[in-house]
C-alpha cells in the first residue's frame, strides 16, 4: 500500500510543483489586491485542481504501462483502488490547507472584510473546495474503471460538472427549505454537516463500486 501511494505521488510530483507554484503566484496576487470576490473565487480552486491532478495520474500510468504492470504485483486490486482514493483525498486536503493559509493571510493583511456572516463564511470558503473534491472523486473513479483510460479527459469534465451540479442542487434545496427568513446559524451548520456526510458516504460508496468494477476487468 505504501509503495502504491509513493508511486501515485511520484506520478504527479512534477506537475504538482508547477501547479503549486501557479497557485502561490495567483493567490499572492489576490492577497495583494484584496478584492473579496477574487479571494472567494480563489478559495474554490486549489483543492479541486489538486484532485484533478491526482486523477490525471491514471492517464500517465496507462501511457507508461504501469497500470497493467502493477496488477501483476503481489497486491490486491482493492489496495490499488484504495491507494488512488487515498491519494485523491490527500491532494484535496492539501488544497484545503492552502486555502486556509491564504485566507488567514488575507484577513491579517486586509482585516475581516470577507466574512459577512462571520465564522460560518470562513468555514464555507475553506471547506467548499474540499467537499467539491470528494464529489469529483466519487464520480470520476468508477467511470475510469468502467470506461478505461482513453476517456480520462471526458471523465474529468463529467466529474467536475456533476460535482458542481450536486453542490448547486443542495444549496438550492437549502434556500428553498429556509424560505424568506434566510438560513440561521443552526440550519447552516446542520446543512454543512449533512453535505459533509453525503460527500463522505458518496466517496466510500464510490470506492466500493470502483473495486467491484476493477476486480472484473480483464487485461
Amino acid at each position: 500500500m505504501n509503495g502504491l501511494l509513493k508511486n501515485n505521488f511520484y506520478g504527479v510530483a512534477g506537475n504538482m510543483k508547477v501547479l503549486f507554484t501557479a497557485i502561490i503566484i495567483v493567490g499572492s496576487i489576490f492577497e495583494v489586491i484584496g478584492d473579496a470576490a477574487m479571494v472567494s473565487i480563489f478559495a474554490f480552486i486549489p483543492a479541486p485542481i489538486m484532485a484533478l491532478l491526482a486523477i490525471s495520474c491514471l492517464r500517465k500510468e496507462s501511457a507508461s504501462k504501469w497500470g497493467k504492470y502493477k496488477i501483476t504485483l503481489p497486491v490486491k486490486r482493492k489496495d490499488i483502488v484504495k491507494s488512488q482514493y487515498v491519494s485523491h483525498a490527500i491532494a484535496g486536503a492539501i488544497g484545503v490547507l492552502v486555502v486556509a493559509v491564504f485566507m488567514g493571510i488575507a484577513v491579517i493583511i486586509h482585516g475581516n472584510v470577507y466574512f459577512y456572516y462571520g465564522f460560518r463564511d470562513a468555514i464555507t470558503l475553506i471547506l467548499s473546495g474540499g467537499i467539491l473534491t470528494f464529489f469529483i472523486g466519487a464520480i470520476a473513479y468508477p467511470l475510469y474503471y468502467l470506461w478505461g483510460d482513453d476517456k480520462t479527459e471526458i471523465i474529468m469534465v463529467l466529474a467536475v460538472l456533476g460535482a458542481i451540479a450536486i453542490i448547486l442542487g443542495f444549496s438550492l434545496l437549502i434556500n428553498i427549505v429556509a424560505g424568506e427568513g434566510g438560513v440561521s446559524d443552526a440550519k447552516y451548520y446542520l446543512s454543512l454537516l449533512v453535505i459533509i456526510v453525503i460527500a463522505a458516504v458518496a466517496y466510500l460508496g464510490s470506492f466500493a463500486l470502483s473495486v467491484s468494477i476493477f476486480e472484473k476487468v480483464e487485461w
